[in-house]
């Protein structure tokens, strides 16, 4: 409750009480109040027609402070700014006490369901809080230009009440259709001009705080005219530069890639430039790196080459806390003259920029430290919000569902259908899959009509059930394969890659037995061969690499098919998620394969170190053996090959799981003798 006091009907004062209904506060109830010096005197509640029997007074300045009190409050401490009765009753206050003359009038729609007024002359914006009052609602509104801006178009003859100062003012209905706020900034008088630029102003003001306002500001820039992309690059000019990306994180940031050659050292500042202020670029803080491209194309240039690494990237973690379209980069000469660049539109959607940055630098020229302090936080944002963003999957089903299996394999597809016929017509042929679960998972949408086809086709030959899952966009191996687990109802999962192909019949007992056997094994792996019958996989171990990270190999790569010693049962540190054996409760337990890796790389490795944190052992099992035409899936995903994908997911493997890895190959004492066998 809160009080607010009045000049008494008979001299002296009087409390006007606003409280939330509640036991104890209806007519007839005795009060107690006490006042400053604890005297305590009683009152009682009457019920009262009016709020002007009330306050007893019709006095404007008496009725101004009360219906500033009650919306002050009814809006901040008593949180009922959608009690509708309150609201009628500050609504037939204003109007008792409105001056005709101020009144707002409609001059733009902000987005389908926000209004923008332009306030009578002399409207003080003022420091303190001003209120709009509905029939429905009240609402505190920022107020700034000779402008405000409400959401919820039932404001429409309502009023606004100013901080202070004069009374309340006529938000006055819009007569027929209005102006959007983009058709405002296509007009060239000026008065459509500036209202143009304060409703932009105010929606990026709020943006800081109001999704709303923020995706609508976006959506403004998104439909406005951005400038054609603009750079100096004639090579017989003395210098040349170019803002060739610009891409918003989606999190605040800006992550930045061009290039600058500057023989003659002209360039002497650099200035990142929005529609939201500017930002010095310290020329020392740029990521550097060679473009071998632009070595060719100024090989003769008159005033000297592009110099060894004329490339040059940033990650900006707090440049871009509101939306902005497009950027521009301003040099400073040595001779004050001024140089403007234009990068293309930044924003775009998150999977494409994510893509985009990892695809910025060449991996032959990756840096660890270009990777930590420019590529990484950019890529780490938008793919967190490329994840969050995923969207419930569709099933189909060919046949009746095994009623209890034993086993659910678990397939994610990627555009390479081309091995799917024979791991099909494989998998059929094996009488013990005729107790197993058979889970499709495609996770490119985009061929579901070909897929479900072609599925439909193999079911009407080989007669296996199977389940379709449908993502609803491309998020990479991990969810696949999550989404799969959904779906599977077994106490064992295997994950199988679309291009793995059984070498022959029996090949799953030996993986099922094992587990069964082996109560502290939580995930075990088969033999896999190259087509030429070379192993490919007889375990995964960890060593060493470039950079002192631990990378995955396999144990035996490229042996003969009965090398001894890949003919050996043994616990591992880790197997492939080309074919993963693993039981569900563990998988569960762990919250399945993580999704923090991009498209495919390190995940398989990162649920084996988490199986095992969580007390688990991982085995090799050689007599299951199964063909596997490497990486013919995610060759094919534009993500991936050819970018920064597998440095990114290498160092957030590495980071997260450096010290456990240096143990456990410390233990196995497998750390640097890995290529000698």
């Amino acid at each position: 409750m809160s009080w607010h006091r009045l000049p008494g009907r008979r001299g002296g004062s009087q409390l006007l009480l606003l409280a939330r209904t509640q036991p104890g506060l209806a007519p007839g109830s005795l009060l107690r109040v006490r006042d400053e010096a604890g005297l305590a005197r009683p009152a009682q509640i009457i019920d009262l027609p009016d709020i002007a029997d009330l306050i007893g007074t019709t006095d404007p300045a008496s009725t101004l402070a009360v219906l500033r009190f009650i919306a002050a409050k009814a809006t901040g401490l008593l949180r009922h700014g959608d009690d509708g009765g309150l609201a009628e009753t500050c609504h037939r206050l204003a109007e008792s006490v409105l001056s005709p003359e101020r009144t707002a009038l409609p001059v733009a729609l902000c987005g389908h369901d926000m209004m923008m007024w332009a306030l009578p002359a002399g409207t003080d914006e003022g420091s303190g809080t001003h209120y709009a009052l509905s029939r429905r609602r009240l609402r505190r509104v920022p107020v700034a230009g000779g402008t405000v801006i409400l959401r919820d178009r039932r404001f429409e003859d309502g009023y606004l009440l100013p901080a202070e100062g004069d009374g309340p003012i006529h938000l006055a209905p819009a007569q027929g259709r209005l102006p959007t706020l983009a058709e405002l900034g296509r007009r060239k008088d000026q008065r459509s001009l500036s209202l143009y630029r304060s409703g932009l102003t105010e929606l990026g003001r709020r943006a800081g705080g109001d999704e709303e306002a923020r995706r609508l500001l976006r959506d403004f820039q998104l439909l406005a005219p951005t400038e054609r992309p603009h750079h100096y690059a004639a090579p017989e000019r003395p210098f040349g530069a170019a803002l060739e990306m610009a891409l918003c994180d989606h999190a605040g940031g800006v992550f930045l890639r061009g290039w600058m050659r500057d023989p003659l050292e002209l360039i002497a500042g650099v200035t990142l430039r929005g529609p939201h202020g500017e930002r010095p670029l310290p020329l020392a803080e740029l990521g550097r790196f060679p473009r071998p491209d632009l070595a060719k194309k100024y090989a003769e240039a008159p005033h000297g080459g592009a110099g060894l690494r004329p490339g040059f990237t940033i990650h900006l973690p707090d440049a871009a806390t509101r939306p902005v379209a497009q950027w521009s980069m301003r040099l400073e000469l040595t001779t004050g003259d001024l140089i403007d660049l234009v990068a293309p539109p930044a924003i775009t959607h998150a999977q494409g920029a994510r893509d985009a940055v990892l695809g910025s630098i060449a991996p032959q020229h990756i840096t660890s430290e270009l990777m930590t302090r420019c590529i990484a936080p950019a890529v780490e944002r938008l793919h967190r919000v490329v994840m969050a963003g995923r969207g419930a999957p569709a099933l189909v089903r060919f046949g009746e569902r095994v009623p209890s299996p034993a086993v659910s394999l678990v397939v994610p597809l990627y555009r390479n259908l081309r091995f799917l016929r024979h791991q099909m017509a494989a998998l059929a042929r094996d009488p013990a899959l005729r107790e197993a679960e058979l889970i499709y998972v495609l996770d490119s949408p985009e061929q579901r009509e070909e897929v479900e086809h072609l599925l439909r086709g193999l079911h009407g030959i080989y007669r296996l059930p199977l389940t379709l899952v449908v993502q609803a966009a491309n998020y990479g191996y991990s969810s696949a394969c999550n989404a799969g687990a959904a779906e599977a109802r077994a106490p064992v999962l295997l994950l199988l890659n679309p291009d793995v192909v059984p070498a022959g019949r029996g090949w799953l007992q030996p993986l099922l037995g094992t587990l069964a056997r082996q109560k502290r094994v939580a995930a075990v792996g088969p033999k896999l061969l190259f087509e030429d019958g070379s192993l490919q996989h007889a375990g995964l171990f960890f060593e060493v690499g470039p950079g002192e990270e631990w990378f995955n190999n396999h144990y035996h790569k490229g042996y003969p098919r009965h090398y001894p010693p890949a003919e050996e049962a043994r616990l591992v540190p880790g197997i492939t998620g080309a074919a993963f054996c693993v039981r569900r409760k563990a998988f569960e337990a762990v919250g399945g394969i993580c999704t923090d890796y991009v498209v495919g790389d390190y995940e398989d490795s990162d649920l084996c170190l988490r199986l095992r944190a969580a007390g688990g052992e991982i085995a090799y099992v050689p007599r299951s053996e199964l063909y596997h035409f490497e990486r013919q899936s995610i060759r094919d995903h534009n993500g991936y090959a050819r970018t920064l994908a597998a440095n990114y997911n290498r160092r957030l493997h590495h980071g997260r799981w450096g010290a456990a890895i240096e143990q456990l190959m410390a233990r196995s004492g497998r750390r640097t003798q890995a290529r000698a066998r």
